[in-house]
């Protein structure tokens, strides 16, 4: 049996599943866990995959840590959503950090990832950890606290969905608001690959109508199949300029030193964007905003009922079409 995954109207990525682990509908989300053949345990929110054994260091590490590591002392940290619990985990290795609050709406998403993952059930246990259950826009808009680093780590937002609010200008300035003066805010961004890159140039520009120094990264995620997009965005700070020595030197003062995807080298390659993407981020997009007019409209999966399989989504037995498949040898021109 595979499950696919829709990353365009016209091109899908299969995984082939081993062992089917759990599955629920929560009061926001279908959540499902798969023991996929090539990596691992895979986590998916509503069909989309959020992440896995095998390759889940590389989003979280290259959420996290350039910003944390540009920071010359981050104390506090605020994180949207999360709650796999990865963001938490990498932001806590920091031996400065001394709170961290963490809000997800979901509940049943942190209780199940505290569950069936070690790393969940002790960095949510961390006593430097405040978990809270309500929405992340209304929290951040009502506290008083002030932030050394903020995070986004949450789904897709899916047009209307619990995160889309929280990519628009009006959130972004509240962001703003929140961090210290020095303080620097980091989100994932969306498909990178310049066919879908749309989303990405619209929230660059979100952040450029609130912030002073706003750049884009990205790196290729295995699991998604594609390039994925990430911003930071400070009024005072620019990861992009730190020079790899001196990055390198950071992690180890800041017992960081063991990372598996980041360090000074990769700080400068995630932040090398090729000429095409370039131009599509300053050409494409718009400020998004909570205005119906200048809301983002984004490729949004469709989620299939499988046959046999009540509780999951986006099942395929590849078997049954393994007649109508032709290998051959023939001699192929692409161009």
């Amino acid at each position: 049996m595979w499950k696919y995954v829709d990353i365009g109207d016209g091109e899908r990525i299969f995984h082939k599943i081993d062992e089917f682990i759990f599955s629920k509908k929560t009061k926001y989300q279908l959540l499902e866990i798969v023991k996929t053949r090539d990596f691992g345990n895979v986590l998916f929110l509503d069909g989309d995959p959020q992440s896995s054994e095998l390759d889940e260091h590389v989003f979280n590490e290259c959420l996290v840590h350039p910003a944390m590591i540009t920071h010359p002392k981050p104390k506090t940290v605020f994180i949207g959503g999360g709650g796999t619990g990865l963001t938490l985990r990498e932001v806590l290795r920091y031996n400065t950090i001394e709170r961290v609050d963490i809000v997800d709406i979901d509940k049943e998403v942190v209780d199940t990832c505290k569950k069936f993952y070690n790393y969940a059930a002790e960095s949510f246990t961390d006593p430097r950890t405040r978990l809270y259950h309500e929405d992340a826009r209304k929290f951040l808009s009502q506290t008083e606290s002030r932030y050394d680093c903020i995070f986004l780590d949450t789904t897709m937002p899916h047009h209307e969905d619990i995160a889309a609010p929280l990519y628009r200008k009006e959130f972004f300035e509240t962001v703003s608001q929140k961090l210290k003066p020095d303080g620097i805010f980091a989100t994932a961004a969306n498909s990178a690959d310049f066919r879908h890159s749309t989303r990405f140039a619209s929230i660059v520009k979100t952040l450029q109508d609130v912030f002073t120094f706003v750049k884009p990264y990205l790196t290729y995620a295995p699991l998604f199949g594609q390039d994925w997009a990430f911003v930071s965005a400070s009024n005072v700070s620019d990861p992009s300029e730190l020079a790899p020595y001196e990055i390198d030197r950071r992690l180890v003062e800041k017992g960081c030193d063991g990372l598996n995807f980041y360090d000074g080298t990769t700080n400068q390659r995630i932040f090398s964007i090729d000429k095409k993407l370039r131009k599509i981020l300053n050409d494409d997009g718009h400020v998004l905003t909570d205005s119906i007019k200048t809301r983002d409209e984004i490729f949004v999966p469709e989620l299939s009922e499988s046959h046999g399989f009540d509780s999951y989504v986006n099942m395929v037995d590849l078997a049954s079409h393994q007649n109508i498949i032709e290998v051959t040898n023939t001699p192929h021109k692409t161009f």
